[in-house]
């Protein structure tokens, strides 16, 4: 699953209403008097709101990623919500509370397959900002490209974004609806549409290794002969390539806390949370789970930062987008 800026999101789904921002909400219904205004939301309902509506919509269109990533709905709204409030506090851009308190309201309503592969409402789309093209940036809602290009740091320059074929590094430094692959820029391909390395399938799809083609990942018991990306991994199942190739199928995978058993654990494979690693599993006796680095403190490969904090020089840091010069 390609994985947006925090969304991750981020990447998400399933349909829960919004909480938090309650004046929003009926300020767009068709009753009462349209003659009173609602103050706009505080950052800090507007961020609320988003992170409930996101973490619930992952909770239902993609379960398993939020347990892996972050183990739990309340764990995963505190971070989405820490990563909103950064993201609105930045100098320069034109995104308001009730810009993202709109989003919120829309993605919930959005379809599970829309939100998994990225394609979010308009309302969630990002608003040009002030700094133009050459100027220093932190976060792209700054820019009026819509795109800060980082090639390291928390730091970059506002870039325009660039056409199919264009040269990319990231998906957000192509234009709207098309995504980076081999540093080009290409649209995602439909359900069955040929796919490879340089093709990529929509994020809600996957590259089939025995048709060459976009296909929907398959759930508990389908087979994955030949073809071990075909288990919907969202949805908390993994092909057992460890069974002989004809008899390979899809197969429950778990997640476990810092200091669980991991590995195998009574047959089921067991991952840590964060994808931490699992020290001392092998093929017959499982390890435990390493805790995830906490904001502040060493990471490496074997204890991840949990987003939006990233490792950076050994220590898991939060964005500092604010603090980048113009």
């Amino acid at each position: 699953m390609r994985a947006s800026s925090g969304l991750l999101l981020l990447v998400v789904a399933g349909s829960v209403g919004a909480a938090g921002c309650g004046s929003v909400a009926s300020s767009n219904d068709g009753g009462g008097d349209s003659s009173v205004e609602t103050a706009p939301p505080t950052v800090a309902q507007a961020c609320d709101q988003f992170a409930t509506t996101l973490c619930s919509r992952l909770n239902g269109c993609a379960p398993f990623a939020l347990q892996i990533f972050y183990g739990d709905m309340t764990t995963c709204a505190s971070r989405v919500t820490l990563g909103c409030m950064r993201d609105l506090e930045v100098p320069d851009t034109n995104q308001t509370t009730t810009d993202m308190a709109t989003c919120a309201r829309d993605a919930a309503n959005a379809t599970c397959d829309d939100l998994v592969a990225n394609a979010f409402p308009v309302s969630c789309q990002i608003k040009p900002g002030l700094r133009r093209d050459g100027e220093g940036c932190g976060s792209s809602w700054q820019c009026v490209s819509t795109h800060c290009e980082k090639r390291d740091g928390d730091c970059g320059v506002c870039a325009p974004r660039a056409a199919a074929t264009g040269a990319c590094t990231v998906d957000g430094g192509c234009m709207a609806g098309l995504v980076c692959a081999a540093q080009k820029c290409v649209a995602p391909g439909a359900l069955n549409a040929a796919c490879g390395a340089a093709a990529p399938c929509r994020a809600n799809l996957y590259c089939s290794a025995t048709s060459n083609t976009c296909a929907t990942p398959v759930g508990l018991g389908a087979s994955c002969a030949g073809d071990t990306d075909a288990c919907d991994f969202r949805q908390g199942v993994s092909c057992n390539f460890l069974a002989a190739a004809a008899n390979q199928k899809c197969e429950t995978v778990a997640a476990a806390r810092a200091g669980g058993a991991c590995g195998i654990v009574n047959g089921t494979v067991t991952l840590c949370i964060a994808l931490d690693a699992c020290p001392g599993a092998t093929l017959t006796q499982p390890g435990a789970c390493v805790a995830p680095a906490a904001d502040g403190q060493q990471c490496n490969d074997m204890a991840h930062c949990l987003p939006p904090a990233n490792c950076v020089g050994g220590l898991c840091r939060l964005p500092s987008s604010g603090s980048c010069a113009k």
